[in-house]
């Protein structure tokens, strides 16, 4: 899964540096495995310019409608849901279609958008609560499900992490402390620090600016120098050795929601927007297929006992170096990811201003 994990870091990356162009000092959270996996279900049916777009902005090839992609998503899906009693992690993938429009060999679920659109909008939002574990309600919102939509195609993904050692004795107001036994190096300017969860499957890495100067928090300097190589070697989890400090760790709890079309079309998938130029011929020979919208909806919450985080991703198509610190303390804004560490696939990707 190595190519899938890779092709996912990068996307994030590439994903998150459009972003934060317009969410410059706010919060922010997604989840580059959800976009990925709904972005590989349109992607297996495109063709020709549309196919070649999406692969630059996925970076994974997707041959035709056939390949290596599907199978490594399905291996992640089996490896993901061996997280272990103390952390629970689940993704799952549904289409919707439209009951009356033929589709070429797609496995879905037949729904009436022709006939009765907020019906069917409501049971895909069902779906998806089900799947998130009620924290992400309607995906779809009024409006964006009519009788011209033939295709819908969500991820959703629900993560719920106990962390390995933290103190629970402390007042409701003070920041959750944790004594861990994990720490990797000084980059530079910047502290990073893996948080395990039980199992050690998964971890929480923070990103966190040491030195803070004038009315600057450091971020925008970390942020314009994370590349995908470098993020690699920061969390990879054969550079940390043991010891033991103090981790202080605001609480916080964050609700997004995004319209991805825009930031889509700016990363260079511009055809399968377009009504006349989108080639999706490997969903249907019927003309006129071209995505309508690109939703994504995220949650997250830490506090003293662990992490919950979930995300969800919907696509409508329609027809026509410096000292180790002995405490870390994350008082200032700062990035942190959540990290399935056997497949190296980042699920989790935000940045924290305001808790």
């Amino acid at each position: 899964m190595g190519s899938l994990s890779a092709a996912n870091a990068k996307f994030c990356l590439d994903f998150f540096k459009e972003l934060r162009k317009v969410k410059i000092n706010e919060n922010i959270f997604f989840s580059p495995l959800s976009i990925s996996a709904a972005l590989s279900m349109v992607q297996l049916g495109a063709r020709g310019n549309t196919a070649e777009e999406m692969e630059k902005v996925s970076f994974f090839p997707f041959p035709g409608n056939s390949g290596g992609a599907p199978s490594q998503f399905q291996e992640l899906l089996v490896a993901l849901g061996k997280a272990g009693a103390t952390c629970s992690l689940s993704i799952a993938n549904r289409l919707f279609g439209e009951e009356t429009f033929q589709f070429l060999q797609v496995e879905l679920e037949a729904v009436d958008f022709i006939n009765a659109a907020e019906e069917s909008r409501g049971k895909m939002n069902s779906w998806v609560e089900k799947q998130t574990g009620g924290k992400i309600k309607d995906l779809f919102p009024p409006g964006s499900i009519d009788s011209t939509t033939v295709l819908a195609l969500v991820n959703a993904i629900h993560f719920k992490g106990v962390h390995g050692k933290s103190a629970r004795n402390f007042k409701q107001d003070d920041p959750v402390v944790f004594i861990a036994c994990f720490i990797l190096p000084v980059f530079f300017f910047w502290l990073l620090f893996p948080l395990p969860y039980n199992g050690e499957e998964l971890s929480m890495f923070i990103l966190l600016p040491e030195n803070i100067c004038d009315e600057s928090t450091g971020l925008e300097q970390l942020e314009s120098a994370i590349t995908y190589e470098k993020l690699a070697e920061w969390t990879n989890m054969e550079n940390v050795y043991l010891q033991e400090i103090t981790v202080y760790l605001p609480r916080f709890r964050m609700k997004e929601s995004y319209e991805l079309t825009a930031v889509l079309k700016a990363l260079g998938m511009r055809d399968a927007f377009i009504l006349e130029q989108a080639d999706f011929s490997g969903i249907s020979t019927e003309p006129g297929l071209f995505l309508s919208r690109v939703i994504h909806k995220s949650f997250v919450e830490i506090n003293e006992e662990g992490t919950e985080a979930a995300a969800a991703t919907g696509m409508i198509v329609f027809a026509s170096s410096f000292h180790i610190p002995y405490e870390f303390r994350t008082d200032h804004p700062f990035l942190f990811l959540i990290k399935h560490n056997p497949s190296k696939n980042i699920l989790f990707f935000g940045r924290c201003c305001s808790p």
